[in-house]
């Protein structure tokens, strides 16, 4: 007879409850049951996902923002690869100690009798590091670019300190 519970979960008949036997019988037993189950999923999707590519969406490999920190002696520089957007696609906020990056681009084309409709979007949120002029802040995006200048203040800027002979 065919059981519906998962392999993994199935009780071995040889051996009694809690020696092993796939019944959860210890609280710490608790995380390694999500996993097992995680797992299952991620396989059953996969499965199901191989039949239906447009259906799923690998959460892995999607497009994300490529991003190089610079720290300049009066500024942070945030350099981000945004290729195919425009400066109006952009949302570009600071909320609390946070930098918030929205880029959304919609294009619409009609071959024919069919129509393609494709949304690109992308958000990124930076802890911002302390010392950060946050009325000064700065964005430019230029050649596929978003540059995001991040001025620091005076304490930001730290000093230098002369190391002497003892």
């Amino acid at each position: 007879m065919a059981s519906l519970i998962p392999w993994p979960w199935r009780k071995k008949t040889a051996e009694p409850a809690g020696n092993g036997g796939g019944a959860l019988t210890k609280p710490q037993d608790f995380p390694s049951l999500m996993r097992r189950l995680h797992e299952d999923f991620e396989e059953l999707f996969d499965r199901l996902g191989r039949g239906f590519p447009l259906m799923t969406t690998d959460w892995e490999s999607r497009w994300r923002w490529g991003m190089d920190f610079e720290d300049k002696e009066d500024a942070y520089v945030v350099k981000a690869e945004a290729p195919g957007f425009e400066p109006k696609d952009f949302d570009i906020s600071v909320s609390g100690d946070r930098l918030i990056l929205r880029a959304s681009h919609k294009t619409e084309s009609k071959e024919k009798e069919r129509s393609f409709r494709e949304q690109v979007e992308c958000y990124e949120c930076i802890s911002l590091p302390p010392g950060v002029d946050k009325d000064k802040i700065e964005a430019k995006y230029h050649n596929g670019i978003l540059t995001v200048t991040l001025p620091k203040t005076k304490e930001g800027r730290g000093r230098k300190i002369a190391v002497k002979n003892a």
